[in-house]
């Protein structure tokens, strides 16, 4: 699949609107975002950038989508989605939720995702 092929059904299965959409590609959209890491990307950007978050000071965009998806709707940590892998306090900190029922994290310091050191210096 080439790029501009990849934006369109990236437009196409952005939509807000799922109930009358032809799902006739979507595994070919799907296959292309995990098997491309260029298209990955900037799907990832793109979703970040429409939500209005600044995914800037990350060190990778699998970090900076992560912690998005982390937030509530008001930006706070959202404590009670278990599907959340991914914490960062305003402090700098990152953590693992644990998934025990309780509030227990595994801090990190560094990204599981490009390895890159997440100690601040504040």
């Amino acid at each position: 699949m080439d790029f501009d092929r990849f934006k369109k059904l990236h437009d196409k299965y952005s939509a807000s609107d799922w109930n009358n959409l032809d799902m006739s590609d979507f595994s070919e959209y799907t296959e292309a975002m995990q098997e491309n890491k260029e298209f990955h990307d900037w799907a990832v950007k793109s979703n970040l950038e429409a939500a209005g978050f600044d995914y800037s000071n990350f060190c990778c965009i699998t970090m900076a989508n992560h912690i998005f998806l982390s937030y509530d709707d008001n930006g706070e940590i959202d404590h009670g989605n278990h599907d959340v892998i991914m914490h960062k306090w305003k402090d700098g900190t990152y953590g693992i939720p644990v998934q025990d029922g309780g509030g227990s994290v595994v801090k990190i310091n560094f990204c599981p995702w490009c390895g890159s050191n997440l100690k601040t210096d504040e």
